[in-house]
C-alpha cells in the first residue's frame, strides 16, 4: 500500500534509498531486465561505421535493448535513453525533443542540432544540422546505440557523439528454409486521452525477409492547445542476391498534426503549468507535416578479406506551421550517397569511404490574416565527408584505433525576397582526427583512452543575418574531446561495470541572437570547457531480481565568453544539469507478474548565460507491472500497466535557454512536464 500520510519529500527520499540499495542486485541476463536497459556485455554494435565488439571500442558506448524499449508503453522517447549516463533528452511537447550528449547541443532553441541521429544506416540529420527524430515510433525500434566522445569525428558534425536507432528485425522463427509469418498487434491507452494502435508483420526466411509496421498515436495533451496525432508506417527488409551480396532497404513514413502550447513564464509555470502561452493559445498555433525517409544498401564481398558497401538515401518533408506572428510553409528534398570499402586481415582492419549529401530547402512566411507572402527563399545545402580508419594490435592485449574525417560544407542562398544578391557560406575544409587505445588487463577488464577532434557547423538559420544575407565570416564550433575509462564484467557476467572521465574543449562557441520573436541568427562569442564523470553498474545476485544504476556529474563553464558587451567568463553553461542519476529495478513475481521500478534525479541548471535564472532540479518515480502468461500454440499475450511520476513532481520537461522578452512580457523559459499519469497496454503475438 502506498504511503499517503508522510510528506512527498520524505517518501521520495525513502524510495531513493531503497532503489539505490536494490540497484546493486541487477541482472545483465534477466529477460526484459537491466541487460535490456543498458547492455554492457560482449555484443556487436554498429554505431561506429561497421559492426564491432563493445569491448573493442575506445569510447563509452551503451546499447539500450528491446526488453527495455518494449516496456516504454507511453511512447516516451526520453524514457528510452534515460538510463544512459551523459544523455539528456528534453521534451517540450510530444513532437518537440532536444537531445544533448554531455551537454553538447544545450544551446539549441527548439531541437537537436549538435548530435548526429541515425535510423539504421540513414542519417536523420538534415542539411541544416538539425536531427528530426521526434516522430520515431518505438514499436518499430529494436535497440538504440549511443556512442560518445572522440568517435563522433567519424560522423562529421556532432561534437557530443551519435545515437543510432535500429529497426525491428525477425531474428527468431526464420531459421528454416520454409517461409514463415510472424505478426503482433497492440493497443495502449492512458492519461490525457492518449491512445495508440500498433501492428507489425514479418515474413520470410533466412535469406529473404520483410517487415511492415503501422502505428497511430493520438492524445489531448496535458496542456492547453497541445492535442496531437501521428500516423507512422515502416517497410524494411533484406535479400541475398547471388554475386551482388546482401541488399537491404528501409522506408519510413510519418504524418503528424500537433498543436503548440509553447513555453511559459515562471509565474504561470508555478501557478498554472497546464496553461499554454497566451499568444499561441489565441492563434491556436499548430504544425503539421509529412515526412519520408528511405534508403537502399548493398553489401558485397568482393574478395575473402575485402567488402564493399554502397548506401543511397533520400529524405523529404512538407510542413505547414501556424504561429502567432506568421505562417511558415516550408519543404525540403535531400539525398545522399555513401561508398565505403573495408579490409580485414589477421589483427588488422582498415576502412575508407566518402559520403555526399545534397538538399534543396524552400520556405516562405505569410501574414496570418491575409495570407500575403512576407518573405521567401530557396537554399541549397551540401556537404561532403571522407573518412579513413585503421585498427591494429601492436601487442596482444593492446588495440589501437586511428581515424580521420574531412568535411566540406556549403550553404547557398539561391533566392531571397529580403535581398537581391545571392550569398554562400562555405567554411574551410575541416580535418577531424582521432586516436584511441584499448588495453585488456584480462578477459574481464578493459581500459581505454581516446582523443579526437570534432566540430559543429552552424545551421542555415544561424548563418543568415537578420536581413537575410549570409554571414560568411561565421565560424563552425570546433573542439577536442578526451576520454579515459574502463569496462569490466564479473561473476559470470552477472556484474557489469563501466566508468569514464572526459573533458571537452570547445572553441568558437555559437550563440543565438534574437532581435524579434520570429528572427534569430548565430554569432561566435567565445570558448568553453566541459568536464565530467560517468558511471554505470549492473548486477544480478538472484535469478528473479535485477536492477541498474547510472550516474553522471559534470562541471561546464565558459572559459572566455562575451556577448553584446557583457562578460560571462567563468559562468556555468546554461541548459546542462550538474548531475543526473537513473536507478531501475526488475523483479519476477509469482503468477507470471513482473514488477518494474525506476527512479530519476536531475540536478538544477541555469537558464541564462548570466547565471541569474536557476531552474530547480527534479526527481521522479515510476512503477510498472507486466503480466505475461504461458503462450499457447497460436498466440502469446503481454499486458502492462504503468504509473509515471507517482509523487506528482512539478518540473520542466524542457528549458528554453536565454528566453527573450518582447513588449515588456516576462521571459518564457519553461515547458512543463507531465504530472502524475498512467498508461496500460495489451499486446498479442502470433
Amino acid at each position: 500500500m502506498w504511503c499517503t500520510e508522510c510528506s512527498a519529500a520524505g517518501c521520495k527520499v525513502g524510495w531513493l534509498i531503497v532503489l539505490l540499495l536494490m540497484s546493486w542486485v541487477v541482472s545483465p541476463q534477466q529477460s526484459g531486465g537491466v541487460r535490456d536497459t543498458v547492455q554492457l556485455d560482449e555484443v556487436q554494435v554498429t554505431a561506429a561505421r561497421y559492426p564491432r565488439s563493445l569491448r573493442s571500442v575506445a569510447a563509452p558506448v551503451q546499447v539500450v535493448g528491446a526488453g527495455h524499449i518494449q516496456t516504454v508503453i507511453s511512447g516516451d522517447l526520453p524514457a528510452v535513453l534515460a538510463a544512459v549516463p551523459g544523455v539528456q533528452l528534453q521534451a517540450a511537447t510530444a513532437q518537440t525533443l532536444k537531445l544533448t550528449l554531455r551537454g553538447i547541443g544545450s544551446r539549441s532553441q527548439y531541437g537537436t542540432n549538435r548530435t548526429q541521429v541515425y535510423l539504421n544506416d540513414i542519417s536523420l540529420s538534415g542539411g541544416d544540422g538539425y536531427s528530426v527524430f521526434d516522430d520515431l515510433e518505438l514499436s518499430f525500434i529494436e535497440r538504440a546505440e549511443v556512442v560518445k566522445g572522440s568517435y563522433s569525428a567519424w560522423y562529421g558534425s556532432g561534437m557530443g557523439g551519435a545515437v543510432r536507432f535500429v529497426t525491428r528485425a525477425p531474428h527468431r522463427g526464420f531459421e528454416h528454409k520454409h517461409t514463415k509469418l510472424i505478426a503482433e498487434t497492440g493497443i495502449t491507452a492512458g492519461s490525457f486521452g492518449r491512445l495508440k494502435f500498433t501492428g507489425l508483420v514479418s515474413v520470410g526466411r533466412p535469406s529473404n525477409q520483410l517487415t511492415a509496421g503501422i502505428a497511430r498515436l493520438s492524445g489531448d495533451g496535458f496542456r492547453e492547445n497541445s492535442a496531437y496525432a501521428r500516423t507512422s508506417g515502416l517497410l524494411t527488409g533484406g535479400h541475398s542476391i547471388p554475386v551482388l551480396g546482401k541488399l537491404s532497404y528501409l522506408l519510413l513514413l510519418s504524418d503528424v498534426h500537433a498543436f503548440t502550447p509553447s513555453s511559459i513564464d515562471e509565474s504561470t509555470y508555478r501557478s498554472n503549468p497546464s496553461a499554454a502561452a497566451s499568444n499561441w493559445l489565441l492563434a491556436k498555433g499548430f504544425k503539421e507535416y509529412q515526412r519520408l525517409v528511405a534508403g537502399v544498401k548493398l553489401e558485397t564481398a568482393v574478395a575473402p578479406d575485402w567488402s564493399n558497401s554502397l548506401l543511397v538515401t533520400t529524405k523529404t518533408y512538407d510542413q505547414f506551421e501556424l504561429r502567432p506572428f506568421n505562417i511558415l510553409d516550408d519543404r525540403s528534398l535531400g539525398w545522399s550517397i555513401q561508398e565505403s570499402v573495408r579490409y580485414t586481415g589477421p589483427g588488422f582492419t582498415s576502412a575508407a569511404g566518402i559520403e555526399g549529401f545534397f538538399e534543396r530547402y524552400s520556405w516562405q512566411t505569410r501574414a496570418n490574416e491575409t495570407g500575403v507572402v512576407l518573405n521567401e527563399a530557396q537554399e541549397l545545402r551540401r556537404y561532403l565527408n571522407a573518412f579513413v580508419n585503421l585498427e591494429f594490435r601492436p601487442v596482444e592485449p593492446l588495440s589501437v584505433s586511428m581515424a580521420v574525417n574531412v568535411n566540406v560544407t556549403n550553404y547557398r542562398l539561391l533566392h531571397s525576397s529580403r535581398r537581391d544578391d545571392r550569398g554562400a557560406y562555405m567554411p574551410a575544409p575541416i580535418v577531424s582526427p582521432m586516436a584511441g587505445m584499448v588495453y585488456r588487463l584480462s578477459d574481464r577488464v578493459s581500459l581505454y583512452g581516446s582523443a579526437g577532434h570534432g566540430f559543429s557547423n552552424p545551421t542555415v538559420e544561424e548563418s543568415l543575418r537578420s536581413d537575410g544575407s549570409m554571414n560568411t565570416s561565421l565560424r563552425p564550433e570546433k573542439g577536442w574531446t578526451f576520454d579515459i575509462g574502463f569496462k569490466s564484467w564479473h561473476l559470470n557476467s552477472r556484474l557489469a561495470l563501466q566508468g569514464s572521465v572526459y573533458a571537452i574543449l570547445l572553441n568558437d562557441l555559437l550563440v543565438i541572437k534574437r532581435p524579434a520573436e520570429d528572427v534569430f541568427y548565430g554569432d561566435n562569442a567565445g570558448s568553453s570547457v566541459l568536464r565530467g564523470v560517468e558511471g554505470m553498474i549492473c548486477y544480478r545476485p538472484l535469478y528473479w531480481l535485477s536492477g541498474s544504476l547510472s550516474v553522471s556529474a559534470s562541471d561546464n563553464r565558459f572559459r572566455v565568453f562575451e556577448d553584446s558587451g557583457a562578460g560571462f567568463s567563468g559562468n556555468r553553461l546554461p541548459g546542462i544539469p550538474g548531475m543526473q542519476l537513473y536507478s531501475g529495478l526488475v523483479a519476477d513475481l509469482p503468477l507470471k507478474l513482473q514488477l518494474h521500478l525506476t527512479y530519476r534525479n536531475t540536478g538544477s541548471q541555469f537558464a541564462d548565460d548570466a547565471n541569474q535564472v536557476k531552474v530547480e532540479g527534479w526527481q521522479t518515480f515510476d512503477v510498472g507491472v507486466r503480466y505475461e502468461p504461458e503462450a499457447t500454440k497460436l498466440v502469446r499475450v503481454k499486458a502492462q500497466l504503468w504509473v509515471y511520476n507517482v509523487f506528482d513532481e512539478q518540473y520542466a520537461g524542457m528549458v528554453l535557454i536565454n528566453a527573450p522578452s518582447f513588449a515588456g512580457s516576462a521571459p518564457r523559459y519553461y515547458y512543463p512536464a507531465l504530472p502524475r499519469n498512467w498508461a496500460a497496454s495489451l499486446q498479442f503475438y502470433w
